[in-house]
């Protein structure tokens, strides 16, 4: 019996070096020919971008990296190509996603070094916007009608009485960048935004300058200078929210792994109000976010902020606090849906003018948003925004509530 079973042993160990040898010489020739293929289309790349043909560079680069996902000559070629091709913004974002990365940790040196050309060949940058925002209390009337006072009762001014109305913000926003090396940059800037509506109280224009020192690390960011604001109401002079503010603010997000991230924001300014001194002071917020990406492309994320007003009548300071969280995700391969919630507190130091206590406004929010890739503009996509806010105080003068909705739309130049 022993030759038998040695015979079928032999027998069966052919069959498997049959069935193994080709599978084996299979296996190598498809590794072969993804790597030819790789060569052609790195080569094709190459040449296109040589040809000063940016988009089909960009396609032939984007197809090697299917077959190479963390090859970085193929990724820094890709940013390059979309340089060529004037998306300075989409380049600076996709380098900044694979210093981003941990498992591209490695060459993160690559990637700021590549991201330190890009503010070198493409030092200014630029981006407009415009939103349509219909509401239905946009001169934020107070819901009530009389307030209680030491003097007796009094009349409310458009107490109780809404108006709606559909808004317009226009706006835009410049940067000229300068490397300094290892990720880290000068930034000085500026912004524009006029706001108009049919009532022409409501109509302002509102500017910002700010110098920052930024830095860039992998998985971590950091930004803080100094800025000066102008809140401008053109058809009304002497307006009481009139105001320029000058400041120092700050900024540092890191990633935690696993979709992760942190972050600490905060501001210093003081706000001097043309037309209304009483208002006029210094103010302060620090802020603390989180949020987590999940591997179906959802969003969680809340916050806490605490903010100081001081002004110039102590019934106009207060202590601040506010609590946020939200939940985005998508819908199939093109929607995209999210809600928000905010519950604000503001805490005021001293009796309110006419009573004996101490004004005390608690604020809740909840906002919807959709956006559908499908629906482009020059290639961005619209997003749209409602929300419903109540604001309750114990001054009858700033209880209000409103619906509003922001149709939005922003072009990276």
């Amino acid at each position: 019996m022993r030759p038998v079973f040695r015979c079928l042993l032999v027998a069966l160990w052919c069959l498997c070096l049959g069935g193994i040898v080709p599978l084996a010489a299979q296996a190598q020739s498809q590794a072969e020919a993804r790597a030819t293929l790789y060569a052609a289309l790195m080569q094709g790349g190459v040449s296109a971008l040589k040809a000063q043909d940016a988009p089909k560079a960009a396609t032939y680069f984007s197809k090697a990296l299917q077959l190479a996902p963390r090859d970085v000559r193929a990724q820094i070629l890709l940013a390059e190509s979309y340089i060529q091709a004037g998306q300075t913004g989409r380049a600076e974002a996709f380098l900044t996603y694979l210093l981003d990365d941990p498992r591209q940790v490695d060459h993160a040196d690559l990637y700021l070094g590549a991201l330190n050309k890009l503010y070198e060949k493409r030092p200014l940058v630029a981006s407009g916007s415009f939103a349509l925002m219909p509401g239905t209390n946009i001169k934020n009337a107070s819901s009530q009608t009389y307030f209680d006072t030491l003097l007796g009762r009094l009349t409310i001014d458009d107490g109780g009485d809404e108006m709606s109305g559909i808004g317009v913000d226009v706006g835009g926003r410049a940067a000229y960048r300068v490397a300094l090396g290892a990720g880290r940059r000068l930034e000085f800037g500026g912004s524009l935004t006029h706001v108009w509506y049919e009532e022409k109280s409501l109509r302002y224009w509102y500017g910002r300058l700010w110098s920052d020192l930024v830095q860039l690390s992998p998985g971590a960011q950091w930004r803080g200078g100094a800025h000066i604001s102008r809140l401008y109401h053109k058809d009304e002079e002497g307006r009481g929210s009139d105001r320029v503010a000058k400041g120092l603010h700050a900024n540092w997000s890191q990633d935690l792994g696993e979709g992760m991230q942190v972050g600490v924001s905060a501001i210093a300014e003081y706000r001097d109000y043309l037309a209304s001194n009483s208002f006029s002071g210094p103010y302060a917020s620090v802020g603390v976010h989180w949020s987590k990406r999940t591997d179906r492309s959802e969003i969680l994320s809340a916050g806490v902020t605490v903010e100081r007003a001081t002004r110039e009548v102590d019934y106009h300071s207060y202590w601040g606090g506010s609590l946020r969280g939200g939940y985005e995700r998508p819908f199939g391969d093109n929607l995209r849906a999210g809600v928000g919630v905010s519950a604000t507190l503001r805490v005021y130091d001293a009796e309110f003018f006419t009573v004996d206590y101490a004004r005390r406004d608690e604020i809740y929010r909840v906002d919807l948003s959709v956006s559908d890739k499908r629906l482009k503009m020059m290639g961005a996509t619209p997003k749209l925004t409602c929300g419903y806010r109540v604001q309750s105080s114990n001054v009858a003068l700033y209880d209000s509530n409103s619906t509003d909705c922001r149709v939005s739309w922003s072009y990276q130049f």
